[in-house]
């Protein structure tokens, strides 16, 4: 009998011990807040894109327009970017390799491309899941595909030269811009007409608002009036601008303009003319004159013209116009 009664004390002894083994165990489990069962979620990065909207505007159907999106690890621990996904018609996405980590102050950046296939508004959305509590966030789209329009404009629809000598010439510029959304290649400019010829323009592409200048000569090699055509050709419609003047055989005159020497101390003159009565005046002599005269033989029988002087200092100072003279060239 005494020994049944010591084994049962026993037993009781090694139950209560483990009871109170596992009521140790449980209140460690409780102070601290930590082992391997149960526990708080560690700190995560905090997701930043930049920008948080991406509007493409007006796209032509069938091309390409891309942008780029900036994803920054604002936060200070490290982010898990678990994918991303995009939705709306002919938007897409690339660049962005996932799953992928950033760390804190991190960033990278990704592709957004729009390429529209039918000629209306269209609006997507960028998704990217990460590890962050406020996962997913997301980027809006917005474009609008518009049917292509291959066009070019011209700065004047004519250009007039006006009265030249005979084996004189005379330049103009004109202006021609791809006024459509698409790139436009030109492939030649030339100009038809006696005396009449062109430069510059060829063998370029113009991008969408892109413009070329193209300058217009006129060379008479016989009086009277003559016309011709500018024609710029591309795969737009071609551009047709209307040309003309009048060659005017010379008079046989010559103008001879003097002046009084500047009384302040100068290195030279130039002298300017206008025809007529209205307009601007422009510069005959190509360089600084030390002379006090001018001979003017490129003038016209009948014509009336207008001379003003300037005096130009050291460091090419040039003076305001003199006082005008003009001359009326007799009739021969």
């Amino acid at each position: 009998m005494p020994r049944k009664v010591v084994s049962s004390v026993g037993m009781r002894l090694f139950v209560l011990n483990l009871a109170i083994l596992v009521a140790i165990l449980a209140a460690g489990l409780s102070l601290t807040g930590c082992g391997s069962v149960g526990g708080s979620k560690s700190a995560t990065g905090t997701v930043t894109l930049t920008p948080s909207a991406a509007s493409f505007g007006k796209v032509t159907v069938k091309t390409e327009a891309t942008q780029t999106i900036k994803v920054s690890n604002t936060g200070t621990s490290e982010l898990k970017i678990f994918g991303a996904h995009i939705r709306g018609a002919g938007f897409s996405l690339s660049g962005l390799k996932a799953p992928t980590k950033l760390d804190a102050g991190s960033s990278m950046n990704f592709n957004v491309a729009f390429k529209p296939m039918e000629a209306r508004a269209e609006t997507g959305l960028v998704s990217i899941k990460t590890d962050a509590s406020d996962s997913p966030v997301t980027v809006d789209l917005n474009g609008t595909g518009v049917e292509q329009s291959i066009k070019l404009t011209a700065s004047a629809t004519s250009l007039n030269f006006g009265n030249v000598l005979v084996s004189n010439s005379e330049n103009k510029d004109v202006t021609i811009t791809n006024s459509g959304n698409a790139n436009v290649t030109i492939t030649g400019v030339t100009a038809s007409g006696a005396g009449f010829s062109a430069s510059g323009g060829s063998n370029v592409t113009l991008a969408p608002n892109q413009s070329e200048t193209v300058t217009v000569s006129f060379n008479p090699r016989s009086k009277g009036l003559l016309a011709g055509t500018l024609t710029v050709s591309s795969n737009a419609p071609n551009v047709e601008i209307s040309l003309d003047g009048t060659g005017m055989q010379g008079s046989g005159h010559t103008v001879i303009v003097t002046w009084a020497p500047s009384t302040s101390p100068v290195i030279g003159y130039f002298i300017y003319r206008r025809t007529g009565t209205i307009g601007s005046f422009s510069r005959l002599d190509s360089s600084i004159d030390s002379l006090t005269s001018f001979a003017d033989s490129n003038v016209t029988d009948g014509a009336t013209y207008y001379y003003v002087i300037t005096a130009v200092s050291a460091g090419d100072v040039e003076s305001q116009f003199s006082a005008e003279v003009s001359v009326t060239i007799p009739v021969s």
